[in-house]
């Protein structure tokens, strides 16, 4: 008995202090029968002072009701539920009293025993203390020693007043059957405390699990701060219960992706925890501050007006455009943030929408910069989405056509190759130039079928040419970053059956901008099997030098801005001398594009470009216009014609 005493020792110790808190408040819960125990303490006190009229039993008697009042009155001064601090004390008084009046109804029981020979006070001792004995036992089960020192306090007294005394065999079988009672009760007490206990760690354990559950449902598991679901909650409450205007404040941090990419998902982790961290200083009760998702943060705040709200929205532009330490240095960050600030009756749903549409344009437009909606910018949302959803269609049931312009060698006049250029004729808004449906292809991922058909039909129609003509083909910016690319070009070379050294692959400055580590490695293999490659559009990006030293080229196409008024600066012609001159010592041939009017055709020509494209020559046409095209060419012809003459047909055929 003794030993499960003590296991239970260590455990109570250990308990958890709300749980702790829980088993004290119920010692405190049943009033009702504190009040009547004392009640009846106090009566039995009365009778037993009455027939044993000795100082002893009186003053034990008095003591016993004394106690039992004040137990009584400090009842009323416990207030459940406010225990986080006092749960000790309230713990110990408890267990003073409780001991105290079991111990004196003990001592009263004894006295009784020892002093009296009325049979019926004996009888009425030893069913009151073994009666509270009980009653106790069950009352505190929460609180074993408690319950446990109040049943050795009450009823041993009575085995001992009965060893104490010759009451013969009756009176020692008494005696032992109350220390069997005794030994009994304690062992129900002790495995009903493990009962009790294990409900309430149970139970508290359920209460913390939904604490849990319950902040989890309101914040962000990776940042902390507000999620998406708690984020609506707060833009209704705001919405229906403040008069100022309240502004939506849509953050994207700006080429997220790559830095997941290049520095790996942990440090993208680590940068939106710092991200969010930072954003926290703009929430107030008033202001809710949430990660809606990826990379993507809202603001919600009340403001006075849009001047406000602009300002707040370039502060948290320049609060997130600090640099960030990292464990591979330093990151430097830009955010797009649209704003939508709410009108009388706008919805939650509305007002997000329209910030959405506005962080859009903020992405259009460049990143790093802040947009204002306007509802001109949702109906280019709208146009643009059924571009898309057209342009998905006009794909599938290839509706879309591939015209050829020619690039002419500006010595022989002779076409080199032709450049296959995407056309869509929309059976609504008619003719969508490249620069408007490309972007779109490659936003909704549909750039891959796009450059893969166009591979095809563009290697089978060169298929059809003079075997010294070859066939160039345009290469978006993100398939250079993807692996699908060498299988597309290997493909379609194979269907078609065209040498590989009759195709070329024309790249942008854009499309390396980024640095892209795999371009490289891409274009050397391209040229290993044949496949020549192109630079386009050069002289438009800020480091196009440092491409020709990074990326080895085949030959570089001058962009037409450089072409089109060569007499208006002299530092026009500087740059297109110094383009061909590096282009001659790196072993480059430089294309002109753009050329107009023969005055164009000599002033590149005189600067060393080898080749030229432009209207002069031709506009873009359909492929079946190419046989016919050819023919009026020198590559067509038994002699070679100082201009190619021809073209004007074709141009008005276009």
């Amino acid at each position: 008995m003794l030993l499960n005493v003590f296991k239970v020792r260590p455990k109570d110790k250990e308990l958890n202090h709300a749980v702790r808190v829980a088993l004290i408040e119920a010692l405190y819960a049943s009033r009702a029968s504190l009040a009547i125990g004392a009640l009846l303490g106090g009566a039995v006190a009365a009778v037993t002072s009455y027939y044993c009229r000795t100082t002893l039993i009186e003053v034990t008697g008095l003591l016993l009701t004394l106690c039992g009042a004040l137990r009584v009155a400090s009842f009323g001064f416990f207030r459940p539920g406010n225990l986080s601090a006092g749960a000790k004390k309230w713990e110990i008084l408890y267990d003073i009293g409780a001991v105290s009046y079991a111990a004196l109804l003990g001592l009263l029981t004894l006295e009784i025993l020892l002093v009296s020979t009325d049979l019926r006070l004996h009888a009425l001792m030893a069913t009151l203390a073994t009666g509270y004995a009980a009653g106790a036992a069950g009352r505190n089960t929460g609180r074993p020693f408690i319950a446990i020192g109040q049943l050795l306090s009450s009823a041993l007294p009575i085995s001992i007043g009965l060893l104490l005394t010759d009451r013969g065999p009756a009176g020692m079988l008494l005696a032992v059957a109350n220390l069997l009672f005794i030994i009994v009760v304690t062992d129900i007490t002790l495995l009903t405390y493990k009962t009790v206990l294990e409900a309430f760690i149970d139970r508290q354990e359920k209460l913390q699990l939904a604490t849990v559950y319950e902040k989890l449902s309101k914040t962000d598991p990776l940042t902390g701060i507000d999620n998406r679901g708690t984020l609506r909650l707060t833009l209704e409450r705001l919405l229906h219960g403040h008069e100022q205007a309240i502004a939506v404040l849509w953050l994207d941090l700006d080429r997220f992706k790559q830095i997941n990419d290049t520095m790996g998902h942990a440090a993208g982790d680590d940068l939106l925890h710092h991200v969010a961290s930072r954003l926290s200083k703009f929430a107030t009760p008033m202001a809710s501050v949430a990660r809606f998702g990826g990379d993507e943060f809202i603001v919600v705040v009340p403001v006075e007006n849009v001047e406000h709200a602009m300002k707040l929205a370039e502060m948290v532009r320049e609060v997130i455009a600090k640099p960030v330490g990292s464990g591979q240095g330093m990151m430097d960050l830009t955010v797009s943030v649209g704003i939508a600030i709410s009108s009388p009756g706008i919805s939650s749903d509305d007002l997000l929408r329209h910030a959405d549409v506005a962080l859009y344009e903020a992405k259009a437009k460049g990143r790093n910069r802040v947009i204002l909606f306007d509802p001109e910018m949702e109906r280019r949302l709208v146009d643009r989405q059924h571009l898309e959803h057209d342009l998905k269609r006009a794909i599938a049931q290839e509706e879309l056509d591939l015209h050829f312009q020619p690039i002419v060698n500006l010595s022989t006049k002779r076409v080199e190759s032709f450049e296959a250029l995407l056309r869509w004729h929309h059976p609504i808004h008619g003719n969508i130039p490249p620069s408007t449906f490309v972007p779109i292809a490659e936003s909704i991922g549909i750039i891959d079928s796009l450059t893969a058909w166009v591979l095809r039909v563009a290697c089978a129609e060169a298929q059809r040419w003079p075997d010294s003509i070859s066939v160039a083909v345009n290469i978006s910016a993100g398939l250079l970053k993807g692996r699908d690319l060498p299988t597309m070009v290997v493909e379609a070379l194979m269907a078609s059956g065209l040498s590989p050294r009759r195709l070329e692959l024309e790249i942008t400055e854009s499309a390396i901008v980024e640095d892209n580590p795999n371009a490289a490695g891409l274009l050397d293999g391209f040229q290993k099997l044949g496949i020549r490659v192109s630079l386009d559009d050069f002289g438009t990006g800020y480091s196009s030098l440092s491409y020709l030293c990074r990326y080895k080229f085949d030959r570089i196409k001058i962009d037409r801005s450089f072409i089109s008024s060569p007499d208006r600066q002299s530092e026009t012609r500087a740059v297109v001398q110094a383009i061909s001159s590096l282009a001659k010592s790196l072993d480059l041939s430089v294309i002109a594009e753009g050329i107009e009017t023969t005055e164009q055709e000599d002033y590149v020509a005189g600067l060393g470009c080898a080749a030229g494209q432009g209207y002069l020559f031709a506009r873009p046409m359909p492929r079946e216009h190419i046989a016919g095209y050819l023919a009026g060419t020198p590559n067509g012809a038994d002699t070679v014609s100082p201009r190619i003459t021809p073209l004007r047909v074709v141009r008005s055929n276009a």
